[in-house]
């Protein structure tokens, strides 16, 4: 899947700095998401498995991370090994599938969907909905969906022209909704969704309880807020969740 398979290296060094935005990614992420412990987790769009770790570590029964990059899922998988620092072998597995797969459906469903980008992978809304439709399948009645994705609302022409510098990544413009994601010599095409885009597919889903969460830093680091503005006020993204009703 584009540069995710022939040149991950920049995205993965981004992806593990120690850049504040690690803080934006995961702060309000984990604060809606809540605990996890006993429960089974179906990670979409896993990557190289940072978030199904995440999850393992925060007591999860089981996790499935699921992705269609061939070298992402290898990381991961290495990753895992038996006697690796980060692995959970007994609770952790990789398969790869795409979140817009009409047929595939975890032997029993999953108590909890997440997903760390996902949305913004599709190239049409036929794609979104197909997405849609797939959270749903997977969540048991009660079952509730996180996802951290592109914010609607954002302005992609409002961005600063040093924001790779400041923040690791930026965007390239295409033709709207097509965008790309730019770091380094790395690129990948992403598209930006309307709210009433993304809600519609997740109630396809049947979900319901469909919320907008704005990201913030953690109490400890209110100190970042002011040299963060720029971004908070127009942030590239948001977190989104809702809950299976049906």
């Amino acid at each position: 899947m584009a540069d995710y398979d022939k040149n991950p290296s920049p995205y993965l060094q981004q992806a593990f700095s120690d850049n504040p935005y690690r803080l934006l990614e995961l702060t309000v992420f984990m604060e809606v998401l809540g605990d996890v412990s006993g429960k089974r987790v179906l990670d979409l769009a896993c990557g190289d498995g940072r978030l199904t770790r995440i999850l393992a570590h925060g007591g999860a029964a089981e996790v499935l991370g699921l992705d269609v990059s061939t070298e992402m899922l290898g990381r991961a998988r290495e990753q895992n090994e038996r006697g690796e620092p980060e692995a959970f072998p007994d609770n952790v597995t990789y398969g790869e599938i795409s979140a817009t797969d009409d047929m595939f459906q975890w032997v029993e469903p999953a108590d909890v969907v997440t997903a760390m980008y996902l949305f913004h992978y599709a190239r049409s809304m036929e794609e979104v909905s197909q997405m849609g439709r797939f959270i749903g399948r997977n969540l048991v009645k009660g079952g509730r969906f996180v996802t951290y994705t592109i914010n609607p609302d954002y302005d992609f022409t409002n961005a600063p022209e040093d924001m790779e510098a400041r923040i690791g990544f930026r965007y390239g413009i295409v033709d709207p909704p097509a965008y790309t994601l730019v770091i380094k010599d790395f690129e990948v095409p992403i598209w930006q969704w309307s709210r009433e885009e993304h809600e519609e597919a997740l109630k396809e889903g049947g979900l319901r309880n469909i919320e907008w969460h704005p990201l913030k830093f953690p109490p400890e680091k209110q100190d970042l807020n002011e040299d963060w503005a720029w971004y908070l006020d127009n942030s590239s993204c948001i977190v989104l969740s809702g809950e299976k009703t049906e």
